[in-house]
């Protein structure tokens, strides 16, 4: 297979032995820092479990930031042009308004910082696509990458199993006990991890490898049966179907109305449960749950304090979590006081950044990638693009469920980043063939 070139990269035959293995190291250090991070494994039996939010893992800061300045300095360097590219007018009107939400939030240093660390998410993901000298290149690395990740979650499945399945002596959710977390923190955010290298492992199949990609799908198969997570359990297979629907229609009417309609629907039949009382009713006739599992209670909170500051919200990543709730709150009154965020990733943009803030950073999450995906005429055929669509479209549909956007930790999102920028490179780059073809 020929592959297509996007920002031009070094040739393949040229580079030299070191600085292959700069870019080997560089992106699985990358790579593994963003998903499992410094501390895997969890402990949910400590109490600091139950504190508010505070200034977070010193060292695993200390390393995001040594790390992030190092990718920085070497695409700057090798790779600058490709990277200014990746800063669209979007995503940049998407940080200057949360950097508004920063101001007028009640915990602006928190929520100062944390929008840094989503700056960083933003370059980790951009360096994870241009590290790669070529898509073979880039498969052996998510492969590599892929099979470390597995490797540890069923290890600590079977030699740590306190610490990779979740426990009756966890403090904050011990109705979990017995479902697999591997060396995540919660069976939800392993389930959507092994979704994610469901994909990849098809990538690496249908680009690398076809039985190490196999093996990887499944063995993330087998390992997100027993997360027990519903909302990845439940959208895998939807996902693979709309993705392939997204990347073969030749109507772009037809790619608009379900890139754009399944999250309105699905958003309707949620968090409309608390707005709409015929929705309720509606899916009272074949539904034993129309709670989502107590995620109503939420939604409603959420949406009420949305009303409070409908225009600049409480602060990016500086509400949930914070003292005024978890201190202060009554948890008689509503599940929202203890909440670690909205359970919806919509809803959750509008209570840290307002309405504003949520349609403007729409635009960049979902309207720029869906205008990159129409425009690209060779999407069909391009195993690439069907892999960032999957990612892309996964996050999408399952923030309806989870706060994934700007989640701060979450291999989902930083994913959904390097999928949206990828998209945004295969539509807009000039193409070319050869050895020194882009991941």
């Amino acid at each position: 297979m020929t592959a297509a070139a996007l920002p031009a990269q070094p040739d393949v035959h040229t580079t030299s032995d070191f600085e292959r293995a700069l870019r080997n190291v560089l992106f699985l250090a990358n790579f593994l820092l963003i998903w499992i991070t410094l501390s895997p494994f969890p402990d949910l039996s400590d109490p600091r479990v139950l504190e508010p939010v505070g200034d977070g893992n010193a060292l695993n800061q200390i390393v995001t930031v040594g790390l992030t300045v190092s990718l920085a300095s070497f695409l700057l360097v090798r790779h600058a042009r490709a990277a200014l590219v990746a800063m669209t007018l979007p995503l940049i009107l998407t940080f200057a308004w949360f950097a508004v939400s920063v101001v007028f939030a009640n915990h602006p240093d928190l929520a100062g910082r944390r929008l840094v660390l989503a700056a960083f998410t933003v370059c980790n993901a951009v360096a994870l696509l241009l590290l790669p000298l070529n898509r073979e290149h880039f498969a052996r690395l998510l492969a590599a990458a892929a099979l470390i990740i597995l490797a540890l979650s069923y290890a600590g499945v079977v030699l740590l199993p306190r610490y990779s399945i979740h426990q009756a002596t966890d403090l904050v959710e011990p109705m979990l006990a017995g479902k697999w977390r591997g060396a995540f923190g919660h069976k939800n955010g392993a389930g959507a991890a092994m979704v994610l290298l469901i994909f990849i492992g098809i990538f690496v199949a249908r680009v690398s490898h076809r039985a190490l990609g196999l093996a990887i799908v499944a063995l993330a198969a087998f390992f997100l049966v027993f997360t027990h997570a519903k909302s990845p359990l439940v959208l895998l297979l939807p996902v693979l179907l709309m993705a392939h629907l997204v990347v073969h229609l030749r109507s772009p009417a037809l790619q608009v109305m379900l890139v754009v309609g399944t999250p309105l629907a699905i958003n309707l039949l949620t968090i409309g449960t608390v707005s709409f009382p015929g929705v309720e009713e509606f899916l009272a006739g074949f539904m034993s749950d129309t709670s989502y599992t107590g995620r109503d209670e939420i939604w409603e909170f959420a949406l009420n304090h949305v009303a409070q500051r409908p225009i600049t919200g409480f602060g990016f990543q500086a509400f949930w979590g914070t003292p005024e709730l978890v201190v202060s709150g009554n948890i008689r009154e509503s599940w929202g006081y203890r909440a670690s965020d909205a359970h919806n990733g919509y809803l959750n943009i509008a209570v840290m950044t307002g309405v504003v803030g949520l349609v403007i950073s729409l635009v960049w999450i979902i309207a720029q990638p869906l205008a990159d995906v129409v425009r690209n005429d060779a999407s069909r055929t391009d195993p690439l693009t069907l892999l960032f669509v999957q990612i892309w479209l996964f996050g999408v549909v399952l923030s309806a469920f989870e706060s994934t956007f700007f989640s701060g930790g979450s291999c989902l999102w930083a994913m959904m980043v390097v999928s949206i920028v990828g998209l945004r490179y295969l539509a807009t780059m000039p193409l070319r063939t050869g050895g020194g073809s882009y991941a």
